[in-house]
């Protein structure tokens, strides 16, 4: 065990030396200040000056391995150390001076050890990162949080922003009870990592920016970061009624709603923005005039906007909280929350997935007679044949064209179990075993789905009731990639019953 090193007061020391009298009691004081000191904070070296003033005892303390912070020791329980009869105010001090020292702007939370950071802009992060993670290793290290029973989280947002439910930043320090921290923006202090807190800081400012703000220092932000940040928003498309379609890809959805930030990245992309003040803007367009305010609502930013003149029945037709019917009235657009880019990466991510699943089936296809079983659902392939023009029971009629060709299957199912089933349901439920639905793949795992046909009147098996121990033979309608559905084996007709699958190879010709 640690020594721990005491400076006391001149009596204390005179009486040490012999030259007067000395106070056991105050020794014994002193001795229970260290014991205290060593219960809650584990073998550390203090120093400890006992001091009274106007008969209040109390101790001023010093940790060597911080000397320039100094705390007070006095005797009675509170919250935060009722397990002693002692309490100070250490963690404070590590805390809250050591933010002074280290020149960090804040403000104390209403709860605990909370503390809100504030920062000037983008690029004063890189530095305030550094700062924090000297005054959260060195509030770790001194131990002074370990066994309090209070919160201590430290929220870091720009400054001006100081209403509460303002979302920055989260490190939270390990105390006592301590709770969990924002997922996409936040980490616990013992997993604090520097660079990360560097780079996390940034992309948190640039969401917060494009989401909750009117940006006033986009032009600091680095490409690699706006790029993280195109990475995790949605995006938005706009479409014009004449087809004309624009990408803003800096637009987020936030809880299924356009908010504030995305309003103002659309409407200012599209140059309808005539004011701007704090926390408002106003935009003029297709006859309109509406001004937008961020409001703070359920403990989240949200936007609520006035029509200043144009449609004053515009809001009806809205949402509480959503910018999205207002927007498309001043743009005269629709709105859909992604980009080209990420439908293209999320349609291949699922091809990706399903690809061992497909090449499984081309592996386990049925040749034989194009015949296979599934759920107790024998399948045979007929017949194949293609249309360039697939003419209905009438006069209507659809074209093929110069990349897919329609393709019309003939099929025969025999219910070979006791369970009456319904084929090829328009909406085909996974899993159930009521019902047997197909689509064709090709090797590349690239899914074709049956069309429902039922305006030209060539309707067949859709929807059809299938009673155990009964068959049926029906025509089911494709439109195929040209290049592969002539080719022998290219493509797979994949089935399924409840939770059985099955597979039969396309012949390519008949």
């Amino acid at each position: 065990m640690k020594r721990f090193r005491w400076i006391l007061t001149g009596v204390v020391i005179a009486c040490l030396l012999g030259m007067t009298g000395c106070s056991l009691a105050e020794m014994r004081e002193t001795r229970e200040i260290s014991d205290y000191l060593e219960s809650r904070y584990g073998s550390q070296d203090f120093e400890i000056q006992r001091e009274e003033t106007d008969g209040t005892l109390s101790y001023r303390v010093t940790p060597a391995a911080y000397p320039e912070t100094t705390f007070v020791v006095e005797e009675g329980k509170i919250e935060e150390s009722m397990d002693w009869g002692y309490h100070d105010d250490y963690a404070a001090q590590m805390l809250y001076g050591g933010a002074e020292r280290l020149g960090i702007s804040y403000e104390k939370g209403e709860q605990g050890y909370d503390m809100f950071v504030y920062y000037q802009d983008y690029g004063t992060l890189d530095a305030l990162a550094e700062k924090l993670e000297k005054l959260v290793s060195d509030c770790m290290e001194s131990r002074a949080f370990e066994k309090l029973r209070n919160t201590c989280l430290l929220v870091i947002k720009p400054e001006g922003e100081t209403d509460p439910d303002f979302p920055g930043y989260q490190v939270r320090i390990e105390t006592l009870y301590s709770y969990q921290v924002d997922k996409e923006f936040g980490v616990m202090a013992s997993k604090l990592s520097p660079d990360q807190l560097k780079e996390d800081l940034r992309l948190c400012h640039i969401y917060n920016a494009y989401n909750y703000m009117i940006p006033k220092d986009e032009k600091l932000f680095s490409e690699a970061d706006v790029e993280r940040y195109k990475a995790m928003c949605s995006g938005a498309t706009g479409e014009r009624k004449d087809g004309d379609i624009t990408v803003y890809d800096l637009v987020n959805l936030n809880n299924s709603k356009l908010g504030f930030g995305g309003a103002y990245q659309i409407l200012s992309a599209e140059g309808l923005v005539t004011e701007e003040a704090e926390n408002c803007f106003t935009a003029s367009g297709n006859e309109t005039t509406i001004q937008f305010s961020r409001e703070f609502r359920d403990g989240k930013p949200s936007v609520s906007y006035e029509i200043i003149s144009g449609d004053e029945e515009l809001k009806e037709r809205g949402t509480e909280g959503d910018a999205y019917y207002a927007v498309a009235a001043l743009t005269n657009q629709s709105f859909s929350f992604t980009t080209p880019e990420k439908k293209l990466a999320a349609k291949e991510a699922e091809r990706l997935e399903r690809l061992p699943e497909i090449q499984k089936a081309f592996e386990n296809a049925g040749t034989q007679d194009q015949t296979g079983t599934v759920g107790g659902i024998e399948v045979t392939l007929l017949d194949m044949e293609l249309y360039e023009q697939l003419q209905g029971s009438n006069s209507f009629f659809v074209e093929s064209n110069e990349e897919m060709i329609w393709t019309r299957i003939r099929l025969r199912l025999e219910n070979t179990g006791d369970m009456d089933v319904r084929a090829f349901p328009t909406i085909a439920i996974p899993g159930s075993d009521d019902q047997f639905s197909g689509i064709i793949s090709d090797r590349e795992a690239n899914l074709y789905r049956p069309t429902d046909v039922i305006n030209l009147g060539l309707e067949d098996i859709y929807g059809e009731v299938l009673p155990a121990g009964e068959s049926i033979e029906g025509d089911v309608y494709y439109k195929l990639p040209r290049d592969l559905v002539s080719q022998e084996d290219s493509m797979v007709l994949y089935y399924f019953c409840g939770t059985e699958t099955g597979s039969v190879l396309l012949p390519g010709k008949f």
